[in-house]
């Protein structure tokens, strides 16, 4: 009987009742480059997130948060690595590896038709020079920190609907690398037919580097979606361009998976899951 009542309490946690109060989302990224130089790139990446009041599934669970206009706090982290390949010099073998590390602490807060969003960033780069001789191999580490903040004010007319703007700004060591930009974001999900849903994003990063994200996710029922991603960066010498199909499935409401694949200028393969609670 014990182990019956056991079995049920864990079966309802998982049913379309569920409701949750914090998430974790944790994914890994391996890049491929279309250069000579890069040997190998990644990056994982894992956020937690806490709710003020519990999280009621309506619509697509991945859209939940969205369309219930739950304020939360989050912080998450980043570790990515680069290794270029060994070159070749008169001296001898060259090769670079460069790490960093960063971490995020924010607040979204929904107020009536308003939403604010408020983030503070930390980071640190480091980059690793060697230089193998046939007398022995000499390195250099240099390290340099990394500050981001971002402050974000926007208005939903409708409540599916959000319209943002604010600043993100980037300030590092070298002052040459520094960027303060406008924030631009629009967020749309619509219900189509029974069930099904669809989501339209664009976000825009103008500044010293331009960056535009223009994304849609199909949802097939509340828990399978699958969607496009268009980016591109321009630095105001050279343009970079990302197409990206990435889909999400939530095997429960409180447990999904996901995976997307990007092409252009670099390709991309992402793996990711999410853990709610």
């Amino acid at each position: 009987m014990k182990l019956s009542f056991f079995a049920f309490s864990l079966l309802a946690i998982s049913s379309t009742s569920f409701a949750y109060n914090a998430q974790i989302e944790a994914g890994f990224t391996n890049f491929e480059h279309d250069n000579n130089f890069i040997d190998s790139n990644g990056q994982a990446d894992v956020t937690g997130t806490y709710y003020f009041s519990p999280v009621l599934i309506k619509g697509p669970f991945n859209e939940a948060t969205f369309l219930g206009h739950n304020s939360n706090v989050y912080a998450d982290y980043s570790y990515n690595y680069v290794e270029s390949q060994d070159i070749s010099i008169q001296a001898g073998t060259a090769s670079r590896d460069v790490t960093s590390h960063h971490f995020n602490a924010g607040l979204e807060y929904y107020l009536e038709k308003f939403y604010l969003n408020a983030e503070l960033g930390f980071g640190q780069l480091e980059v690793e020079d060697r230089l193998a001789m046939p007398i022995g191999t000499l390195s250099n580490t240099a390290q340099e920190d990394i500050y981001t903040y971002r402050a974000v004010a926007g208005y939903m007319p409708m409540s599916n609907l959000l319209l943002a703007t604010g600043t993100s700004s980037y300030q590092s060591d070298h002052e040459d690398n520094d960027d303060n930009r406008l924030l631009l974001k629009a967020k749309y999900v619509a219900p189509l037919s029974t069930g099904q849903y669809i989501n339209i994003e664009a976000n825009a990063l103008l500044g010293h580097t331009d960056n535009l994200v223009i994304a849609t996710d199909y949802y097939f029922n509340s828990t399978f979606s699958a969607g496009l991603i268009y980016e591109i960066i321009n630095n105001g010498q050279d343009n970079a361009d990302l197409f990206t199909v990435r889909t999400k499935y939530f095997f429960q409401p409180n447990i999904a998976v996901g995976a997307s694949a990007g092409f252009g200028d670099m390709t991309l393969l992402n793996i990711n899951g999410t853990l709610r609670f």
